[in-house]
């Protein structure tokens, strides 16, 4: 495709010297080659003072251009060195009146070119007119104008005396307008130098690879292979670029076009090294010589003679070139996935290599073709980029490896802290208990040993709250809650945590903060935990002397220093102590416990706080740690003394307090009986020692406790009585803290039976599961007894709370009488005092019953038989049978009497709610069926009625408390018989059919 669209026009040829360009035109045919016989004089001079006078004609032979001389030297000189003239005659049209152009590409090896005896450029020096020779083969371009002119003379004098080859003229001489010559000039430079250009980038990118890279020595064999190519075009090819900025001798030209195509073997077999090695292993060393030995060569033999040596060069790099091939090939076959770009770059590189050598040999002619070398250009960088990628995908694969497995190894001490902080806390609180239960009966010897567990088991808490702290601080910032925060009894503090360490040291532990000291603007907890860790760390590293705390004030910051007389820390520990898990090695021996975490916390924890951790050491001397923290200052707080962000909290909080208090203290028109006896409080854990922990924190305060070991077991209790609390682990096997609250929601509110969670995590995703699930509140686990007190206490007045309002709720049922139903009934005795007098006293009498048993005062929360409450709704329903007489029909089926008592108001407002919102809503009334079923494990009780019913979504949504269909009596009966039995009223109904309400009593 190249040579068809840029080939040029070669059907006229030179015959007996003359070349006939009449009919050429060329607006059209642009460029025409000036191939075929010319003139040709050897040994003379056509043109200058050396010039013979003689009848040329006799003197010339007829020589093929582009061609060889050395034949038509050879009767006079039979070696390719000598000189002579050639000569053209060139017939144009004279109406073709334009500046045309000759462009020379390759002569070998000086030129001087004529046109109508006017001299217009040449290549090195001729020796004509007793001028020194000197050979440069370089291309360059004749320019003459055609005005008046019918036909062009052409000398070009050429000699030779260093290039051994086959010399003269050794390419195709052009013509065309200049305007034609210059872009076609243009476009093989252009060519040649994007090949180039991409060569260079190529080759930079290698060694860029190659240096902050992995290393690769292939990298290195790529850079060359592209320099090389890089050099054999710019020396080499037809436009020799080089030689348009720099001169170049003619030996070294041929020096590095050599260099270059044994550069370009070298590089291509050291890119495909490992292949040709297990291909040609006993070949191999013989290819790595035969390059050495071609590079001495080209580099030191005589000019004369490296010339002659072409055919050499071009053996061994052909050879090599095939040996890479038919290696990669070979690769090739057995996973082309992985090799199908570097084959295609080879076969690119070899089929340039095949143009390269038809060119030469046959003389085309045509603009620089650059697109195999671009496409193995472009193939080279698929391959070493997929190459780079597969590495960088490998590394990220590792790297992700390696970051799970610092995420797992956090994971796992996060983990192991969770479940050493559980038994421990175990210890430190049944160890407390011990001391305030049994205080009393303790020797002074007990009593000690108590208080040293406590002091090394907090010690060992606040060790596992590192390990939890690196989880956190890697994950998100902890919040400060800042505060005015004194440092003197802190440190008092943590020194009297750490005094059990100095049993058997002379070691003294010295507090000089003063105590009028400024107070600093910190987190109380987290100033805590600092000066532990950097204590300990003093502590432990120092046997003898003391340890002194103090502090000064500089630039509105408190510096507060630990200064120990320590063993302190070479130079390699000082440039590592500030990182986790690294503990202080001095010499052969390693501190013994901790994880090497404090330093590192201590040195976040003060960042977040705005100051700045830094320390000095000399071994065997000691080492000082100071840490900063801002001065508490008043001007920036307001008149709480808390930091404005602080006291805005505060005061929202203490607005809603308020507000809360304001409502709750609203008088009731009747008190509310209180709840009798100890709350009822269901533990679930899978760990026994938790639950003896959490019963014996809970001991005190006055619970009647149940524990149980899984889910399972906590849903089989929860209908056997009514529950205040549930507590139950998160962790569980076969059904989970989640699981089990979502189950317990299923049938109870949350302020029907609260639910509290103990967690080992405390990460908001897992706090949110729990709140989702339906909890109340969370306890993070190991629990602390002050604050599992605090949470129990609060959540068990929640259930007390929502059972006042249960009672509440059945007080102003009982006392509520609608008016229209006093009205109506009223009227109704009005009327029969006229019409049946009998009648008219029998219902005074039973709306006296009725009334008697509406206002009867009991203890709303006791239950009652199911004859009292049926006797109360015998009394209603023969009020409203007076009332609406034959709308109005009652079925009684009752089986015999039981002693199974309900809560009061039961079934007389699910009657009430049958007649008004069910039959009376029909013009002609309907039937009530009130049916008493005695089993032998319970009781069933049901209200039918044949009244309007009710839709579907009306009735799946008729118990909520969103709902606004149902009245207070309908809810509170349900939420009454949950809470006494586990289970509430189940409501079936119909459209137009009627509705059935059921409930069930066990015995």
């Amino acid at each position: 495709m190249w040579s068809a669209s840029f080939s040029y026009a070669n059907d006229t040829k030179a015959i007996g010297g003359v070349l006939d360009l009449r009919d050429w035109n060329p607006e059209l045919e642009s460029i025409v080659l000036l191939n075929g016989e010319w003139d040709f004089y050897p040994q003379q001079w056509l043109i200058g003072e050396q010039s013979n006078q003689q009848s040329q004609e006799e003197k010339a032979v007829s020589i093929l251009v582009p061609g060889s001389w050395n034949q038509a030297l050879q009767p006079r000189n039979d070696t390719p060195y000598g000189f002579g003239s050639y000569r053209l005659k060139i017939l144009i049209d004279p109406a073709n009146e334009q500046n045309y152009s000759l462009r020379f590409t390759s002569i070998r090896s000086a030129s001087t070119v004529y046109v109508d005896g006017v001299m217009l450029g040449k290549s090195g020096q001729t020796g004509e007119n007793g001028l020194p020779y000197a050979a440069e083969n370089r291309p360059y371009t004749a320019t003459f104008s055609s005005k008046g002119k019918n036909v062009v003379e052409l000398v070009v004098q050429v000699e030779n005396h260093i290039d051994s080859r086959s010399n003269g003229i050794a390419q195709p001489i052009k013509i065309g307008t200049k305007e034609a010559i210059e872009k076609d000039r243009w476009l093989s430079l252009t060519m040649q130098q994007l090949v180039t250009i991409i060569f260079f980038v190529l080759a930079v990118y290698a060694l860029i690879l190659n240096v902050v890279g992995n290393k690769d020595k292939r990298l290195l064999w790529f850079a060359l292979l592209a320099v090389s190519i890089l050099v054999a075009i710019l020396v080499g090819s037809e436009e020799k670029l080089w030689q348009e900025l720099f001169f170049f001798p003619y030996v070294v030209r041929f020096r590095l076009t050599y260099l270059a195509l044994i550069g370009i073997a070298s590089g291509l077999m050291g890119c495909v090294r490992e292949p040709i090695q297990r291909t040609w292993p006993k070949w191999y060393p013989f290819l790595k010589i035969a390059c050495l030995v071609s590079v001495v060569l080209a580099l030191f033999l005589p000019g004369a003679a490296i010339m002659s040596l072409l055919p050499f060069f071009v053996a061994v790099m052909d050879s090599l070139i095939f040996i890479s091939i038919v290696s990669i090939i070979r690769v090739f076959l057995k996973d082309w996935k992985e090799n199908i770009f570097i084959m295609l770059s080879l076969i690119a590189l070899a089929s340039q290599m095949v143009w390269w050598t038809f060119t030469f040999a046959t003389e085309v002619e045509m603009p620089y073709y650059p697109f195999d070398l671009i496409v193995a250009v472009i193939c080279f960088s698929s391959f070493w980029l997929k190459q780079y990628f597969k590495v960088y995908a490998d590394m990220e694969k590792l790297t992700d490896q390696l970051q799970r497995a610092d995420r797992q190894k956090d994971e796992f001490l996060a983990n192991t802290s969770h479940e050493l902080r559980n038994p421990l806390h175990s210890i430190l609180n049944m160890t407390q208990s011990i001391l305030e239960r049994e205080s009393m009966v303790l020797t002074e010897d007990s009593r000690k040993n108590l208080d040293t567990v406590l002091s090394v088991g907090r010690r060992m808490s606040l060790m596992l709250r590192d390990l939890l702290d690196v989880k956190k601080l890697q994950e998100s910032p902890p919040r400060l809650e800042l505060q005015n925060v004194s440092l003197h009894p802190i440190a008092n503090g943590v020194m009297d945590m750490l005094h059990f360490m100095t049993a058997g040291k002379s070691l003294r532990l010295i507090n000089e903060i003063p105590e009028h000291f400024p107070h600093v603007l910190a987190d109380e907890n987290r100033v805590t935990q600092i000066l532990f860790n950097l204590l300990h760390n003093a502590v432990k590293y120092t046997n003898e002397g003391k340890i002194v705390v103090r502090s000064e004030v500089r630039n509105k910051y408190a510096h507060i220093f630990v200064t120990d007389t320590g063993i302190g820390m070479d130079e390699e520990t000082k440039h590592r102590a500030l990182e986790p898990y690294v503990q202080g090695e001095y010499g052969k021996t390693m501190a013994e416990g901790g994880f090497g975490l404090g330093l590192s916390i201590c040195k976040q924890l003060v960042e977040l706080h705005g100051g700045e951790l830094y320390f000095r050491s000399v071994p065997t001397q000691g080492s000082e740690f100071v840490f900063t923290l801002p001065i508490f200052d008043m001007a920036a707080t307001n008149s709480t003394g808390l930091p404005e962000e602080r006291a805005a909290r505060m005061e929202s909080v203490e607005a809603l307090v308020a507000v809360t208090s304001t409502l709750y203290a609203i008088p009731l028109e009747k008190p509310v009986q209180q709840l009798v006896g100890r709350p009822r409080i269901l533990i679930v854990d899978d760990d026994p020692v938790n639950l003896k922990v959490l019963e014996t924190i809970l001991t005190g305060e006055q619970y009647e406790m149940t524990s149980v070991v899984s889910g399972k077991q906590a849903l089989s209790i929860l209908d056997t009585k009514e529950w205040d609390l549930v507590i139950t682990d998160v962790m569980m096997p076969q059904m989970s803290g989640y699981e089990l609250t979502r189950r317990i929601r299923e049938r109870f509110t949350l302020t029907e039976l609260p639910v509290l969670l103990l967690t080992a995590r405390s990460h908001p995703q897992d706090i949110e599961n729990g709140f989702l699930s339906g909890a109340n509140d969370y306890v993070t686990k190991p629990v602390e007894a002050l604050e599992i007190r605090s949470r129990v206490r609060a959540l068990t007045e929640v259930k007390k709370s929502a059972q006042e309002r249960l009672q509440m709720e059945a007080a102003w049922l009982q006392a509520q009488i609608q008016p229209h139903f006093l009205f109506n009934t009223l009227s109704a005795i009005a009327a029969l005092s006229e019409i049946n007098l009998e009648r008219m006293r029998t219902l005074l009498e039973v709306f006296n019953h009725f009334l008697q048993s509406k206002f009867k005062l009991h203890d709303h929360n006791q239950l009652v038989s199911i004859e009292d409450e049926l006797d109360l709704v015998r009394s209603y329903l023969f009020i409203e049978q007076e009332r609406f007489e034959e709308r109005l029909h009652v079925i009684w089926e009752v089986e015999g009497s039981t002693d199974v008592k309900i809560p009061m108001l039961t079934i007389q407002p699910l009657v009430e709610n049958a007649v008004n919102h069910g039959l009376m809503k029909r013009v002609d009334g309907g039937t009530i069926r009130i049916r008493i079923e005695n089993k032998e494990s319970h009781v069933e009780v049901y209200i039918e009625d044949d009244g309007i019913g009710m839709e579907e979504d009306k009735l799946t949504t008729l118990l909520e408390k969103t709902s606004g269909n149902s009245g207070v009596g309908l809810r509170n009966t349900d939420q009454r018989l949950k809470r006494c039995y586990g289970h509430g009223l189940l409501i079936q109904s119909k459209l137009g059919q009627g509705t059935i309400v059921s409930f069930r009593v066990d015995k």
